[in-house]
């Protein structure tokens, strides 16, 4: 009987474990129908076309355009805006980047082309190579420097010491 119980459990257990199908649709699939639908137009035309009749929807095959504009206004002043703030406050940083580094008051139009900015990018990696190689110039010359120092210390106490043989 306990091996009975045992087995019902994994049974019951996989059948939990086992995902859900559902006949739902992914929110591009629904976005298409939608778009499919208004396209049909409404009233009796739309009908025929094989949308839905809608009673008190007055409208002909082109009352589409409407919808899309309003879907737009809806979502896009306040992209729009966030937009408009990170670039004036990036112009900002960047007059103020400019203003220090020139130390002029007056800067003109800001790059900020792709070209500019890659331009930027390779002067910055010569800069870094360039600090590379003069660390690595300064840490050679420190230990030819201690060699050299070594090897006098060396010949002076080579000079004191008494050789056994």
């Amino acid at each position: 009987s306990r091996f009975c119980s045992i087995a019902r459990f994994r049974a019951v257990s996989l059948l939990l474990a086992m995902p859900e199908v559902t006949t739902g649709f992914s929110r591009s699939e629904a976005r298409k129908r939608k778009e499919l639908e208004s396209a049909k137009g409404g009233g009796a035309a739309g009908w025929r076309a094989g949308g839905s009749y809608l009673i008190g929807s007055a409208g002909a095959v082109g009352d589409g355009a409407p919808a899309e504009v309003e879907r737009e206004v809806s979502r896009s002043p306040v992209r729009k805006a966030r937009e408009a703030e990170l670039a004036g406050r990036l112009a900002r940083t960047g007059a103020q980047q400019a203003q220090e580094e020139t130390g002029s008051e007056s800067i003109g139009l800001l790059k900020s082309t792709p070209l500019h900015k890659a331009k930027e990018m390779q002067e910055r990696e010569r800069e870094k190579t360039r600090l590379k190689k003069e660390a690595y110039e300064l840490k050679k010359l420190e230990r030819e420097e201690d060699k050299s120092k070594m090897k006098a210390l060396k010949q002076a106490s080579g000079l004191e010491s008494v050789k056994r043989y």
